[in-house]
């Protein structure tokens, strides 16, 4: 077995790699010992996780849901208490809020103030979405790899598919070696609520954290040569399309306009 970033051989290699990062809530969807090397995994997770991760959209949209990391800690959160005009801090742990002063801030104003109120806001900003940039980038470059790998990992000879496929190339460089100063395109767009419950044929009511699946466009659907593969990725209701075989996005967009705006997260499931 070879690596699917670097192309080395494998087989001795033990970590396992999170597709989505536990940090965003995946526990389930992981990619066997071997299809990513245990070099490029320390790799991907310092130099490519952590950046999108302490991002101010990453520590915001992990707060809100309450997300904690793979070590049980849910970031700290930021707010604004209006009575003191004071920066606050606002931590969770064990399912009780804690909020204190941020760093620089007058605490002791801040108790006071609150002492003297029996009834008080805090206003705390919400994640918003997401930036598009090298972070972002690189992030879901590296989701969209492996979303292809795990859609084919129990097909023999599919790993040396993968590695050898030369148009993935441009791609895994990008995400393994970077390339500062450059963003990979990627269409990015709200289709749910982070928090939105869903429902089954039962009425169980759920949440969705992440979810994907991949689009080939054929060559007669867009005017080219050859077909397009795309990632598409859900994360906490932000929707990411990514062409796996080049910087450029004109024939997903040509597809989502030709299909009214719909994600295919949801049309490939109603056919």
């Amino acid at each position: 077995m070879r690596c699917l970033f670097c192309k080395n051989n494998s087989d001795n290699s033990r970590s396992k790699e999170h597709i989505i990062p536990e940090s965003l809530g995946n526990i389930e969807h992981i990619l066997p010992a071997g299809w990513v090397c245990d070099n490029c995994n320390n790799y991907l997770s310092r130099k490519v996780e952590a950046p999108f991760l302490e991002t101010s959209y990453g520590q915001r949209a992990r707060f809100d849901m309450a997300i904690p990391s793979k070590k049980g800690r849910i970031p700290i959160g930021t707010g604004f208490h209006p009575h003191s005009r004071s920066k606050v801090n606002l931590m969770i742990e064990k399912d009780v809020l804690s909020i204190f002063a941020a760093d620089g801030e007058d605490e002791t104003g801040f108790i006071q103030s609150v002492r003297l109120q029996s009834r008080g806001t805090i206003y705390v900003p919400s994640a918003g979405d997401p930036e598009l940039n090298y972070e972002t980038a690189r992030f879901i470059g590296k989701i969209g790899l492996e979303v292809l790998a795990h859609r084919y990992m129990n097909i023999e000879g599919w790993n040396d598919e993968l590695v050898n496929k030369v148009e993935l190339d441009e791609l895994r460089n990008y995400v393994r070696k970077g390339k500062p100063g450059f963003v990979w395109p990627i269409n990015i767009r709200r289709i749910y609520e982070a928090n939105h419950e869903f429902s089954d044929e039962v009425d169980k009511s759920f949440q969705v954290l992440n979810e994907w699946d991949i689009l080939f466009i054929p060559s007669s659907q867009i005017d080219e040569a050859v077909g397009e593969f795309y990632a598409i990725i859900a994360i906490l209701g932000m929707e990411y399309a990514i062409n796996l075989g080049g910087p450029e996005l004109d024939g997903y967009l040509r597809w989502l306009k030709n299909n009214n705006e719909k994600s295919y997260l949801y049309i490939s499931k109603e056919d």
